[in-house]
């Protein structure tokens, strides 16, 4: 008898730890106080991540404009916090100084697709037609 409720026990606290890690944790997260590093992205119907060794920085200047530093060329464009959580990123406009990499190509095309943002530790976390994993720069 007491290994059932050992095991009911156990398998409780698992599901619970299950359920705790899956949630998100902070939509609050106030995204311009802080510059943020890409770290990966995957796009939509990709099952990976694709990292980056190269340093892409997003910054939030103001409260409905952000630059993206790409390899070479500087990105800018508006944006606008629906609500806690849901944002609306417009296209952006970018130098054409030269060429960038892929990755930074697939990040220009995939930042505008973004619905949503969450905070996790030290991550924020964009989420749409695809997703973007940035951390605190």
């Amino acid at each position: 008898m007491k290994q059932r409720k050992y095991r009911i026990l156990i398998f409780t606290i698992l599901v619970g730890l299950i359920m705790w890690s899956c949630e998100k944790e902070d939509i609050n997260i106030d995204i311009r106080s802080n510059n943020w590093e890409v770290v990966k992205i995957k796009k939509q119907g990709e099952s990976t991540y694709t990292k980056t060794k190269e340093s892409y920085v997003l910054e939030f200047t103001s409260d409905t404009t952000y630059t993206l530093k790409l390899d070479v060329n500087n990105c800018f464009g508006n944006y606008e916090i629906i609500n806690s959580g849901n944002i609306e990123i417009n296209a952006m406009g970018c130098t054409e100084i030269c060429c960038d990499s892929d990755f930074a190509e697939d990040l220009l095309q995939l930042f505008p697709k973004m619905t949503e943002y969450y905070g996790k530790g030290k991550e924020l976390i964009f989420e749409g037609q695809g997703k973007i994993i940035l951390e605190k720069h």
